[in-house]
């Protein structure tokens, strides 16, 4: 299916920065271990700003997001939103583009981090409709593939387009992931699933 990734981009990008604020900066975030809420805006700020200068050498990797957290601890998490607003219009021109499909990680990413501070902050998590049926269609068949390049027989795992998001892109742990609706035995499959990681603990979430 289609999706106008700048327009989610932008929508996300206003939840977020409406939801953070330099009282709730030193706040922990479980779902990214080490980081507190102000690294995570560090990072998804960051994040616009790369993007913007051209600095995408080592993207998505640790040594590249360490950068951008790096370069926003001497700013307040109001001065990295007030930045965010000025490039993010920028980011979200390139991502509703023709080009902007090669960037759709973009798009995964700032989801994922919304649910992450959703839950450091004690809330509900939740992604539009239209977007998760969109990374549940990318994912379902990223994993489809994945499976077949590894030459495993294929596989059908019964769970919801939101915790298909969730698990893959680390935020559940090995023993949540293997109590899935799997069609077989999970265990020579969980390789295969995880895109960052795994959690080592349960972050309790819970969902709008």
């Amino acid at each position: 299916m289609s999706l106008d990734l700048g327009a989610a981009y932008r929508e996300a990008r206003l939840r977020i920065a409406a939801l953070v604020s330099d009282e709730v900066g030193d706040l922990p975030v479980a779902a990214t271990p080490g980081w507190n809420l102000h690294d995570v805006v560090a990072h998804v700020t960051g994040v616009a700003d790369d993007a913007t200068a051209g600095n995408m050498a080592g993207a998505p990797g640790e040594a590249w997001t360490a950068a951008q957290v790096a370069r926003g601890a001497g700013r307040t998490v109001a001065e990295m939103v007030d930045g965010w607003h000025e490039k993010g219009p920028f980011v979200e021109m390139f991502l509703s583009s023709p080009e902007g499909a090669s960037r759709a990680a973009a798009v995964f990413d700032i989801h994922t981090h919304e649910c992450d501070l959703l839950t450091a902050l004690g809330r509900p998590i939740s992604v539009p409709a239209d977007v998760l049926a969109w990374i549940g269609e990318s994912f379902r068949e990223g994993f489809a593939r994945q499976v077949g390049e590894a030459g495993l027989p294929s596989v059908s795992v019964e769970l919801s387009d939101l915790e298909l998001f969730r698990s893959r892109l680390g935020r559940r742990t090995a023993d949540e992931v293997g109590a899935y609706g799997w069609s077989a035995d999970p265990a020579p499959y969980l390789d295969h699933w995880f895109v960052f990681g795994v959690a080592e603990r349960s972050l309790g979430e819970r969902t709008a």
